[in-house]
């Protein structure tokens, strides 16, 4: 995830061959419980932090985005500023979904959360292209997400908005 943000060179700079590990500005934090089939992502890029959740099954993925907001901002709010986002990522095969959501330790916490199902092919696991495309299509959809926030100008940051996570 930490190539979410990247710089890109100019075209009327000198080309010169880079790799993405050098030119990546993006820094992901990682929460994880071995055993489990989920984990939490803080994604510090473009001068926002997101957090994000990712779970995957055998057959399945779910990603999470989660936005805090203050009421009586609401999933039915925030979502129209993401339709332009939601398209790209159905005609990739994620199917989106938006609810309001509390966190059970933090009930004084109020997020949206955008929630992202995949199914996934029966030999997901195995099979190295599958991963490929869905490891890649996960970067980019997350990546866009965040921008498409800053366009809107939706915070996605918890931390600034005094959240504990």
């Amino acid at each position: 995830m930490s190539s979410v943000e990247y710089d890109m060179p100019k075209f009327g700079e000198e080309a010169r061959v880079q790799t993405l590990a050098h030119v990546t500005r993006a820094r992901v934090e990682t929460r994880h419980v071995t055993g489990t089939s989920d984990a939490a992502y803080l994604i510090h890029a473009f001068g926002e932090d997101l957090l994000m959740k990712m779970q995957l099954n055998v057959r399945r993925f779910v990603v999470l985005y989660s936005i805090p907001v203050q009421k009586p901002i609401g999933s039915s709010t925030v979502a129209p500023h993401f339709e332009r986002w939601a398209t790209g990522a159905s005609h990739a095969g994620w199917m989106i979904g938006w609810r309001d959501a509390a966190a059970p330790t933090e009930p004084d916490q109020h997020w949206v959360e955008t929630y992202c199902y995949a199914n996934l092919e029966p030999d997901f696991l195995v099979n190295d292209l599958h991963k490929l495309y869905w490891r890649t299509d996960i970067l980019q959809m997350t990546r866009y997400f965040m921008l498409e926030a800053i366009r809107a100008n939706v915070p996605l940051s918890p931390m600034r908005a005094g959240y504990r996570i």
